[in-house]
């Protein structure tokens, strides 16, 4: 299966949404409620791959995986990596922004997506940084 950059960021989303300090957020073949927030567009084969994708990449952890009898759960939790990609993925306007250069580039490997989302925040940031620190009486 193909890897879905914005499914991946949509999983993170949902598991930020939804993951409490004593609950984490179930993927299995049922479909939950709260897949309507952020995956609407992608059905229930890609959702549970992408998350053993975010496991495997170290943006989830899979606090306890239940295999039996032909079907899976996931039971996730952010990791800090996950948490990372989300802050610099989280507005529509910086993901709008790194979705532009990966149209431009092509395919491009998780790292390397992080490392231009974190370029489109940084640029976003030096954008805005000298109007707000010059309000600043030192």
């Amino acid at each position: 299966m193909e890897l879905n950059i914005s499914c991946v960021r949509s999983i993170l989303l949902t598991v930020e949404k939804y993951e409490t300090i004593y609950e984490p957020v179930s993927f299995d073949e049922e479909i939950h409620s709260y897949y309507k927030d952020y995956l609407d567009f992608c059905d229930i084969e890609q959702i549970l791959y992408h998350v053993q994708y975010c496991i495997k990449a170290g943006l989830l952890a899979d606090v306890s995986t239940t295999k039996a009898w032909g079907h899976i759960s996931f039971n996730c939790c952010l990791e800090p990596f996950g948490h990372d990609f989300l802050a610099n993925t989280r507005t529509e306007e910086k993901w709008k922004h790194t979705q532009s250069i990966l149209n431009k580039v092509g395919d491009a490997s998780l790292k390397v997506i992080s490392s231009i989302a974190e370029g489109v925040t940084t640029a976003l940031v030096d954008k805005y940084l000298p109007a707000e620190i010059s309000k600043f009486n030192f």
